[in-house]
């Protein structure tokens, strides 16, 4: 199981194409809709710095495969992975 920040994530990690829906904020949330199933999902986390700078620059509109895990203890949220 994958770590973050010294916690361990929860299982289930996957990889999906989404569509950013929302460009990221300045608290580092952004949505996204995984394509296949039109759901969306509220990234709350990233892996890594360098992870976070590069979807920093992803635009409304564009299409990307991203693998995830859910956030632990944060709902409905989640933790971009590097692939």
């Amino acid at each position: 199981m994958a770590q973050l920040g010294g916690s361990p994530l929860v299982g289930g990690a996957e990889t999906r194409l989404v569509e950013i829906e929302r460009e990221m904020n300045d608290h580092g949330a952004m949505t996204v809709r995984v394509v296949e199933t039109g759901e969306l999902r509220t990234v709350v986390e990233y892996e890594s710095p360098s992870l976070r700078e590069q979807l920093e620059k992803a635009r409304a509109g564009m299409e990307l495969p991203l693998r995830f895990a859910p956030a632990p203890g944060r709902g409905n949220s989640w933790v971009v992975l590097r692939s």
